[in-house]
């Protein structure tokens, strides 16, 4: 015989609920195989995954990466120059370009210089680099306009042209930013070096005197040659202590005149004087002196006075009062 049962209405209700118990309940026992929602922070595992890849290294790799790191650690500091732009030494380190959102950055280049193909950024998403002209002709300068979308964010940056590439850190702050920055270039230094050598080169030929390179800054060319002859003198200076006289081609051909100084009273003194190829050189700075060849009616002198003697300078004057 079988006992039939009755179920109250609560109990009728609970037995319709039991489904839905039973799934909730599977689901609370199981909410801990639910995966975990991925976060934005760095996994706490990576740095010790990348000192694992560090220590994977080879010697070779090990060096490239400290020499690369010297480099771009190296305290080549900047300057500023004119209307605030900052200035890195070319090539002397990573140069550091500190951007802020809703503002630009402009990173200027070598006058004449000329970008070649699209500059090429690290965080194409979050930074934005546009190219930029000023001036004409060959004084035109190109210039890499940079904003970054946000703030706290690094990228870099390579910009390649018709002379070199720029390896550039990008920064982005709330707070500082370099509205403008360029650059010092060593091969222009090297290369205006070069000029003000070659200038001063071409300058000091200018002034030198090929066959004894005597610089003609440093000599007196003040002397009157008077008297008429085949080997008249062709210039008379003094450097300070010695006196030069430069005889004609001329005189190859004859016989060499001799040297007198005269005195005050306009007497003649021998002197000490060599003659060295085409040069009378005398040992001291006189204020007149007399080159005589020959004798009697056939004898010819031409005569030498310094401009600045007190000798030269009388004889004007007689000469003066006489017209």
């Amino acid at each position: 015989m079988f006992k039939i049962f009755r179920f109250s209405k609560f109990e009728e209700d609970a037995m319709r609920l039991l489904p839905f118990i039973l799934t909730l309940y599977s689901i609370t026992a199981n909410a801990t195989e639910v995966p975990a929602i991925e976060s934005s922070e760095p996994v706490a595992s990576l740095p010790q995954n990348v000192n694992d890849q560090r220590k994977a290294w080879n010697a070779k790799e090990k060096k490239a990466a400290e020499l690369a790191r010297q480099w771009i650690d190296a305290q080549a500091m900047p300057v500023r120059k004119e209307n605030g732009k900052i200035v890195y030494l070319y090539g002397s380190t990573l140069p550091t370009v500190i951007c802020a959102p809703l503002s630009v950055c402009d990173i200027e280049l070598q006058e004449g210089e000329k970008i070649v193909g699209k500059p090429m950024i690290g965080d194409s998403s979050r930074w934005e680099a546009l190219p930029a002209l000023s001036g004409v002709g060959s004084n035109q300068v190109s210039h890499i306009i940079v904003k970054p979308s946000e703030s706290n964010i690094t990228t870099t940056l390579i910009i390649t042209t018709t002379r070199r590439t720029y390896h550039i850190k990008l920064v982005s702050s709330n707070k500082n930013w370099t509205p403008r920055v360029g650059f010092s270039y060593p091969d222009d230094i090297d290369r205006q070096w070069q000029l003000y050598n070659a200038e001063a080169i071409a300058s000091s030929e200018k002034k030198t005197i090929p066959e004894t390179r005597e610089n003609i800054d440093a000599l007196n060319f003040e002397y009157e040659v008077s008297g008429k002859s085949a080997w008249r003198p062709v210039r008379v200076y003094n450097d300070g202590v010695k006196t030069y006289i430069q005889m004609p081609s001329a005189m190859a051909q004859t016989e060499a005149p001799a040297l007198l100084v005269l005195g005050s009273d306009g007497e003649k003194q021998i002197v000490n004087y060599r003659l060295k190829k085409d040069r009378f050189i005398v040992d001291q700075i006189f204020t007149r002196a007399v080159l005589i060849a020959g004798v009697g009616s056939s004898q010819e002198k031409v005569v030498i006075t310094l401009k600045d003697s007190e000798v030269y300078k009388a004889g004007k004057r007689r000469a003066d009062d006489e017209r």
